[in-house]
């Protein structure tokens, strides 16, 4: 195996096991939303995926360079391409494969809770704002409509 390849492959694996450690967090963010977790187990979380994709966009920028210095398109089909003629990438690019849609999974599964989240605490303000007699405070812009200020309604319990 050249230096090139070697360095490609060792690429894949600590690539890899990026995405597993990504894995991780994604999961720890999933069961934070999942068991209305503190906000700071998920602001952690925050932190902890924002770092992880800069250290994976930076190894994923090292396999770019390496597959073009081998000759193959910078791209999955340059790494597919480059696994098909060396036997010895095979295994590794199909394992970085499997993780990074386990990951992406695990991410848009979270965002689709997240959005949850979100819809119900924007339904609950409108609901809020209706029952206060308040409307919209602002417009479009921002600017504060006429009328708005000083607008109350009086609501009784029971």
């Amino acid at each position: 195996m050249n230096d090139a390849l070697a360095q490609l492959h060792a690429c894949l694996i600590q690539e890899t096991e990026l995405v597993h450690e990504f894995i991780k967090v994604l999961e720890a963010e999933s069961l934070a939303l999942t068991e209305a977790g503190p906000e700071q187990a998920l602001a952690e979380s925050t932190a902890q995926k924002n770092s992880y994709a800069e250290k994976l966009a930076e190894i994923s920028e090292r396999r770019l360079a390496l597959l073009t210095q081998l000759g193959y398109s910078p791209d999955k089909a340059g790494l597919d391409a480059a696994a098909m003629d060396h036997a010895s990438l095979q295994t590794a690019s199909k394992q970085l494969y499997d993780a990074a849609h386990l990951a992406n999974e695990l991410n848009a599964s979270n965002g689709i809770i997240i959005d949850t989240f979100l819809t119900h605490n924007q339904q609950a303000l409108e609901t809020l704002r209706t029952l206060a007699g308040l409307g919209n405070l602002y417009d479009a812009s921002g600017r504060t409509q006429s009328g708005a200020k000083g607008q109350t309604r009086n609501i009784k319990a029971g």
